[in-house]
């Protein structure tokens, strides 16, 4: 039974997981705009409905240029275009024009099928050409800023228009399997090479789109046009950004922010993040930077949020989210986890596998457990917001229930800000309490079904491991917001709070 076991595990992980993952990257959950625009920043902005080469609406928003040049900034996968809002306000206030798009597939804009090909591209170019058609936007004066996804369509357009002046991306994403840099250990070369190979082919056969032709050989194309790459993260990410600067022909500039995580540089340095931006695109386009520009009026707040239901308006300056697909990759990763840490030290123990006894059932008690597990994940959500009320100090009534059809899932949320500390225990708790504790004392005692029961409710916490990750670089005593449509927090300036 252990082979067996074993077999199922390789199945799961190296077949299943891949597809799964595909198929959330190519239908990638919308998030709709429903709490801010830039009117709450203080400036006057147009509703932008652009029509792809294939008729699909691409909508967004534009801020008019005050100093004749213009900038597209493009959000990564899974997010909007309010994933771009800090860049967009340091851009605003420095004079230029910017337009801020939902990618196809996301936010507000059509589609259904999302992948990196030239599709994707050719709405860049959509874009670009809005901005070239502006009366107030010098030819010369239009760049793109990219994030991730965003930085590699960026990329792959600039090599494809002159139009495009400039260009920045921060942690832009691979093309293809050959813009990975070479493996480095045994692991890569056996395990996770061959994984992402199957992954992307899969990715092709969901989108039903060729993809786009590796980065490394475009790069050249955009010279003498000035990139400025920034990396995020060590390891692999890193060494890719590296190997694509190099790649560059120039000009070319390359900002390294290790202890940020993937595109995560504009939290940890916001201040040096909006200089560096600004200053790059002052030296690249051609705009009226020779002449005063008055500075925009609104108040220097990175983005505003009004609770659910309430009069509170929160000031916003940095967030600490994790995009649906992410969140699913951590939830999948705990597998082997729990298997490794429950299942195989219980065999070992006891001398039969949890999966033996899991296998035997018959099926009124398999409905049984199914039942079980359901009812547990309501009262995983009742512990956050037992926790939210308790250990955050906020009003029983700031916890609203509910149900997510997109995720089929119960949900608590708290639409009441508490210190960062409080939010971290708040998250961990029901992964503690219904899964780590139980699992320990069935493996210590022998309890087969409760380390069953133990790991499943850890997997099914997946997500809140995640948000836990993305808060690392969260001071303790910060102020934060539990999002309203993502998983994670938003960070509260407190000081400009109502």
């Amino acid at each position: 039974m252990f082979l067996q076991s074993l077999l199922l595990f390789i199945f799961l992980y190296f077949f299943v997981r891949p597809i799964y993952l595909a198929f959330f990257y190519t239908h990638p959950p919308r998030l709709r705009i429903s709490f801010f625009t830039p009117t709450s920043l203080g400036v006057e902005y147009d509703d932008v409905t652009l029509s792809s080469r294939d008729g699909v609406d691409l909508r967004g928003w534009y801020v008019h240029s005050r100093n004749g040049a213009a900038v597209l900034l493009l959000h990564g996968h899974s997010g909007n275009r309010l994933a771009v809002l800090h860049q967009a306000e340091a851009l605003i206030r420095a004079g230029y024009g910017v337009l801020m798009m939902d990618l196809r597939a996301h936010g507000h804009s059509g589609g259904r099928l999302f992948a990196r090909s030239e599709l994707l591209v050719s709405d860049v170019l959509t874009a670009v050409a809005y901005l070239s058609n502006r009366s107030e936007v010098n030819q010369a004066g239009i760049g793109v800023y990219g994030v991730s996804d965003g930085g590699l369509f960026a990329l792959h357009a600039a090599a494809k228009t002159v139009g495009i002046r400039a260009v920045a991306v921060d942690a832009p994403s691979p093309a293809v399997l050959a813009d990975l840099p070479p493996a480095k250990n045994i692991w890569q070369r056996l395990m996770m090479y061959p994984l992402q190979r199957f992954y992307l082919h899969v990715v092709g056969w969901f989108s039903k789109q060729p993809p786009l032709p590796a980065n490394r050989s475009i790069l050249a194309k955009i010279a003498p046009r000035p990139i400025f790459f920034i990396s995020t993260g060590r390891k692999m990410e890193q060494r890719m950004v590296h190997q694509f600067f190099e790649a560059a022909a120039g000009p070319k500039a390359l900002w390294e922010i290790p202890e940020a995580h993937h595109a995560g540089g504009w939290q940890v340095y916001p201040d040096r993040y909006d200089h560096n931006l600004i200053h790059f695109f002052d030296g690249a386009l051609v705009s009226t930077r020779d002449q005063e520009v008055e500075p925009a009026v609104f108040e220097p707040v990175r983005s505003v949020i009004t609770a659910i239901d309430e009069e509170t308006v929160y000031p916003v300056v940095g967030a600490a989210t994790i995009s649906l697909i992410w969140a699913n990759v951590v939830a999948l990763l705990l597998l082997p986890v729990a298997y490794l840490l429950l299942f195989v030290p219980y065999r070992w123990v006891w001398g039969v596998g949890v999966l033996e006894r899991v296998i035997s059932l018959n099926l009124l008690t398999l409905v049984g457990v199914v039942l079980v597990f359901g009812a547990s994940i309501v009262v995983h959500e009742w512990i956050h917001a037992v926790a939210f009320v308790r250990i955050g100090g906020v009003a029983e009534t700031a916890v609203r229930y509910g149900f997510s059809w997109k995720g089929m899932a119960p949900y608590a949320h708290c639409k009441a800000p508490m210190r960062a500390a409080a939010y971290r225990w708040a998250v961990l708790l029901p992964g503690l309490l219904l899964g780590v504790l139980p699992a320990v004392v069935g493996l210590a005692a022998g309890i087969w079904w409760l380390v069953m029961w133990g790991a499943l409710m850890v997997v099914m916490a997946g997500g809140d491991t995640a948000v836990l990750i993305a808060m690392r670089h969260v001071p303790a005593d910060a102020l934060v917001l539990d999002h309203p449509k993502q998983a994670g927090c938003l960070i509260i300036d407190e000081n400009n709070s109502k």
